[in-house]
């Protein structure tokens, strides 16, 4: 899933899927907006089935934990 979640984020923000790993800083991303965060939550119930909140993806600091917050 590490991979396949890595590709879904960075079609989400437009980049790269090699630029992503788990220990990239959300902060140091281009794309990491407000909008960027609506769309993670819209992509985390479309593609896995899960419903984080916006309190959640604003507390993220990693690509690990948006990951974790689909995982369950």
């Amino acid at each position: 899933m590490d991979e396949t979640f890595r590709a879904h984020l960075a079609e989400l923000l437009e980049l790269d899927k090699g630029r992503l790993s788990p220990e990239t800083t959300l902060a140091e991303l281009e794309g990491w907006d407000s909008m960027a965060r609506v769309l993670f939550v819209a992509m985390a119930d479309r593609e896995y089935g899960r419903r984080v909140a916006g309190k959640e993806v604003t507390a993220a600091r990693t690509v690990a934990d948006l990951q974790r917050l689909v995982q369950g």
